[in-house]
């Protein structure tokens, strides 16, 4: 994947990303098709060097879920949420794309503590974030889909 930008989400790009379907087990982040929550000020366009989406990231407490456990998400860390285009899932891409993402957090947003919340399933996203530096802190039940999750952060 050559050089990503991301830009403020904006509803053309929204109307792309809202009906996205993935695979198999992964058919667990699919989007509903609504466009709403996409424009809440949170959400940023992936795009690649011809302007083309490859996917969304998500920056606040709009990324965090809630929790069986009742996790308490601390403000000490920016909290990120990522959709990579179904099409380009498995196939090398995410360490790049992951990293575009938290590169223009760093920038935009001052900090380099970084959370996310993982399907515990998913271990090619496991993988992905251990490789870009954060680290499992703890196992949740997701209170909506009553699936356990990842809590991970960077060191």
């Amino acid at each position: 994947m050559n050089k990503l930008t991301l830009t403020p989400m904006t509803i053309e790009y929204a109307k792309q990303a809202a009906p996205w379907k993935y695979e198999g087990e992964y058919s667990f982040y699919d989007h509903d098709g609504n466009t709403e929550e996409f424009m809440d000020g949170t959400y940023y366009a992936c795009l690649d060097e011809d302007g083309k989406l490859v996917g969304d990231f998500c920056f606040g407490k709009g990324a965090q879920i809630s929790t069986v456990e009742g996790y308490v998400f601390d403000d000490d860390f920016l909290d990120i949420g990522l959709a990579l285009r179904p099409d380009l899932c498995g196939k090398g891409m995410g360490l790049a794309f992951f990293n575009a993402g938290l590169d223009f957090a760093r920038k935009e947003f001052g900090t380099g503590k970084f959370r996310l919340s993982v399907a515990a399933f998913n271990e090619r996203a496991v993988k992905v974030y251990e490789r870009a530096g954060f680290c499992v802190e703890c196992e949740v039940t997701n209170s909506h889909y009553m699936n356990k999750f990842y809590v991970m952060k960077t060191d």
